[in-house]
């Protein structure tokens, strides 16, 4: 073993480099949500050039390299998309520059979720080159739309083309620590409709944006009220969206409407979050739903989604954790900490609705080369580090 944990930490040093130049080419090439096609374009082409067995787009647009075929299908993660870069008067450098500067890389989407992008798909390449499969399959997921619906991406992996894996490892930003869970998320659109009266007779209709004053006010009261969990810290939730429909510049408008982020805790369902905004909302007649996202993605495939994601916690003992806490030993030679995300992530579908075991291991936020090197040669590590699986039983569940 000592062998080949030594093969595998200079093969990855030998592709730090190229990696890394890699990631800042993967930058400097917008994909936000929706628009990740040139991404997907060139996260193939390396699989390809890197000695993958299989490079698939499947039909929702996510690219899905394989090496090896054994029983045992182990999922590397990373989505290919971003936000959008908001004003570009406020960044202090080009966000598609993809800067190295003291051995980090910056630029618009590099922790999120671009680094981790670059350094699975580099370990795929060691992986293949090295012949580190055992009795893995082992698949590097490029996914998309995870920035505006979290695990959609894996709605259609599972769900549409039936790959189901006994493992997911996701490469989100965990400052090398394992990640074994997260806080769920709930997305909920309260919609408040108007009188569009001229503006010179106010009295005469109703203001929606001031009828949703009261539902403002009330989601910042309920932050303060909400509970606590030892593991995962405070539920929140406040207010990330308002918007009004425009009739021109002296009419009421004809509607309005906010979009609530709400942090759930384990013990918190959907009925009871829901239920916390109508009694905000009590007495203003406004309508009050989860947001569903139905836009297509760049292949043009629609899979319409209730933002409703549930916690998940794996347990500290399980073998998926036991597995990459020994490969991160065996490739660092030290310990990795615990911990959970307060940010929510394709997790919620792999293991909150699916579960399907899912633990997190990525870089810093603020991407470091040396980081890099040690994810590909943890993420390398760990298919020689999984334990034996039964074949897979796929339970049936209501959507």
């Amino acid at each position: 073993m000592d062998e080949m944990r030594d093969r595998i930490v200079s093969a990855a040093k030998r592709q730090r480099s190229k990696c890394a130049e890699f990631v800042r080419e993967l930058i400097a090439t917008p994909s936000e949500s929706g628009q990740e096609e040139a991404v997907a374009v060139m996260v193939r082409q390396k699989m390809l050039d890197l000695g993958y067995h299989a490079v698939d787009v499947d039909r929702f647009g996510n690219v899905i390299g394989r090496i090896g075929e054994g029983p045992t299908k182990i999922i590397f993660d990373a989505h290919m998309d971003t936000t959008s870069i908001g004003d570009r008067s406020s960044w202090r450098f080009d966000p598609y520059r993809g800067d190295l500067k003291a051995g980090k890389i910056f630029g618009h989407g590099a922790a999120n979720n671009k680094g981790g992008l670059g350094a699975s798909i580099f370990a795929g390449g060691i992986i293949a080159d090295l012949d580190l499969t055992a009795d893995a399959s082992v698949y590097v997921v490029g996914s998309i739309h995870a920035d505006k619906c979290e695990g959609m991406a894996y709605r259609g992996i599972f769900d549409v083309d039936k790959l189901h894996p006994h493992f997911v490892v996701l490469s989100m930003p965990t400052g090398m620590r394992i990640h074994r869970g997260h806080r769920g998320r709930a997305e909920i659109k309260v919609t408040l409709r108007g009188q569009p009266v001229h503006g010179s007779v106010p009295d005469k209709g109703f203001n929606c944006i001031y009828g949703l004053n009261k539902i403002v006010a009330g989601v910042e009261e309920l932050n303060g009220k909400l509970g606590e969990d030892e593991t995962f810290g405070k539920a929140t939730v406040t207010v990330t969206h308002v918007e009004a429909a425009y009739n021109g510049p002296n009419r009421l408008p004809e509607s309005s409407h906010i979009i609530i982020d709400r942090r759930l805790l384990p013990s918190e369902e959907q009925k009871q979050v829901l239920a916390e905004v109508k009694e905000l909302a009590k007495g203003t007649r406004a309508k009050i739903a989860l947001v569903e996202l139905e836009e297509p993605s760049y292949r043009g495939l629609r899979l319409p989604m209730e933002k409703f994601f549930p916690t998940w916690l794996l347990e500290e003992d399980h073998p998926l954790i036991e597995a990459a806490s020994r490969a991160c030993q065996l490739a660092t030679k030290k310990k990795p900490d615990l911990g959970c995300w307060t940010m929510s992530t394709a997790g919620a579908y792999t293991m909150g609705m699916s579960k399907v075991p899912t633990i997190g291991f990525g870089p810093s936020d603020h991407v470091r080369i040396d980081d890099l090197e040690k994810c590909m040669a943890v993420y390398a590590t760990i298919p020689g580090c999984l334990p034996e699986t039964e074949p897979i039983r796929i339970s049936r569940r209501r959507r």
